[in-house]
Parts: structure tokens; sequence; C-alpha cells
């Protein structure tokens, strides 16, 4: 424990202090030796000519996983939302237009058909594109 001079008002007071006890300033907040230099003492110190570089490709092969991954997620939403919007076309011309057996099959069910269709393949070739590129990296 060592004896500072407080700020306010000069009289001799304790480092451990948390006031000063004759006019009540803080103390213990306003030590210079918690602060002397905490970036050196907390980080090794880094040589930027070489690991900079590893970092800089490091960060290329992160970015390229993140946009992949990005893609791979919106395509799936995509295929998922094609999958339902050929469903609901197809339930909800079958409700506007009602069931006639001898009228033959109206062109609309054919566009739901193909909608429903596409989005179940799209999603089994979006993931099996993404977990080909997952295995290739190894993860």
């Amino acid at each position: 424990m060592a004896l500072i001079e407080c700020p306010e008002c000069g009289r001799q007071v304790s480092d451990k202090a948390p006031t000063c006890p004759n006019c009540g300033v803080p103390i213990a907040s306003q030590q210079p030796h918690a602060t002397a230099h905490p970036q050196e003492s907390e980080y090794p110190p880094q040589d930027h000519d070489v690991e900079g570089q590893d970092e800089r490709q490091w960060t290329d092969a992160e970015l390229e996983e993140i946009e992949f991954n990005d893609r791979v997620q919106r395509h799936r939403v995509l295929s998922v939302l094609l999958f339902f919007g050929g469903l609901t076309l197809g339930m909800g011309m079958k409700t506007w237009l009602g069931y006639d057996p001898d009228g033959g099959r109206p062109l609309i069910y054919y566009l739901a058909d193909l909608m429903v269709w596409a989005g179940i393949i799209w999603l089994i070739y979006n993931e099996g594109r993404n977990l080909w590129y997952h295995r290739r990296l190894g993860g």
C-alpha cells in the first residue's frame, strides 16, 4: 500500500482507498500504475510483414466460404419458396376452378406441378453442391 496525494485537497491518501477521506474525491479510479501499457502486456508483439500476409490469405478464404454459404442459403430459401408457391398455386386453382373430371386438366395445374418439381430438384442440387464444397474443404 502506497500513499499518494489527493488531486483535490493535496492530503496524503492510500492508493487503495476508493475516495479521499477528507474531501470525498474518487481515488482508486485515478491510479496511473494500472494503465501503464495494457496493449503491450496483453498481446504478444506481431511481425506485420509475415503474419499480415498470412492473415490476409486466411481472410480471403474465410470470405469465400462466407459468400458461398450466403449464396447456398439464398438458393435454399428460393427453392423452398418455389416448392410451396407451386403447392399453393395448385391448391388455390383447384379451389377456384373446381374439379371437373370430364373437362381435362387446365394448364395452370401443369405450371404448379412444374414449380413443385423444380423446387425439389433445385433444393437437392443445392444441398449436394453444399456438401461437395464442404467435403472439398475438409470441414
